[in-house]
């Protein structure tokens, strides 16, 4: 038999409408089974508590229609001695216990997902906090070198700092004063090298109303490479080389 079988006929046990051949099937079958067990037990304990009051669940059509239909009450009958009537009362009783069970494995898989929903969202704020302090250790650091970039031709009254830690060749920029860029454009930051011809992009980043916005950029050419950095506005997402040198903040290494 299958599990979905034993399961059904430990239902029809807890009621004490179980055949004969029926229960010989369950108790060969249970010893080696913990699902079933566990289904068996919850099924008795419903049984005694007459969980009457919770909303029902349709149980399979089949067995709705072998208990409804009265199929075995002459087999019935004859093994309980009891009246038709009993079997409409067990059959009623039948349907709140899988009732029962069904709302308790929907409960569960609720409780289930939302404990996972709430681990991700620790995990997502722990890799947040965990991202915030390397910053932090980088603008903390001995090493940590400063530059700032001034206003240009673009945006006069715009400034920006930026934090060089050559130990985790990373860069964080806070930039001051730039205007709202629209949405069809971005900010990059671009790295002037002394050692090559073209500029390379340090990343994008938008401008909110205050004027203020933050850049993390990784994997920074040593400082020995980095002749300056400036920021243009280019269509939204970047480009490979600036389109213009028409430059928002700029400033060099000392």
């Amino acid at each position: 038999m299958t599990h979905d079988e034993i399961d059904a006929i430990a239902a029809l046990d807890a009621l004490g409408a179980a055949t004969d051949e029926e229960i010989r099937a369950l108790d060969a079958h249970l010893p080696g089974c913990d699902a079933c067990r566990s289904a068996r037990d919850e099924y008795a304990e419903a049984a005694t508590a007459l969980a009457m009051s919770l909303d029902p669940v349709p149980p399979p059509p089949a067995l709705r229609e072998r208990i409804v239909s009265g199929a075995d009450v002459v087999h019935a009958e004859q093994r309980f001695r009891v009246r038709p009537w009993w079997l409409a009362t067990a059959a009623t009783l039948f349907l709140a216990l899988w009732g029962w069970r069904e709302v308790g494995i929907r409960v569960a898989h609720e409780h289930f997902v939302a404990q996972q929903a709430e681990i991700r969202g620790l995990t997502e704020e722990r890799d947040r906090l965990a991202a915030q302090n390397e910053k932090l250790a980088s603008l903390a650091a001995p090493e940590t070198r400063t530059l700032a970039l001034a206003g240009q031709e673009m945006s006069p009254a715009a400034s920006a700092r930026v934090f060089l830690d050559p130990t985790r060749r990373r860069a964080i920029v806070f930039f001051h004063g730039l205007p709202s860029n629209p949405n069809d454009k971005s900010y990059q930051l671009w790295i002037i090298r002394g050692d090559q011809a073209n500029p390379q992009s340090a990343g994008v980043f938008d401008v909110v109303a205050s004027g203020n916005a933050t850049l993390s950029v990784e994997n920074l050419p040593v400082l020995t490479e980095i002749k300056a950095l400036a920021v243009t506005m280019e269509r939204r997402g970047g480009v490979e080389q600036p389109s213009e040198k028409k430059f928002y903040v700029m400033g060099g290494m000392s």
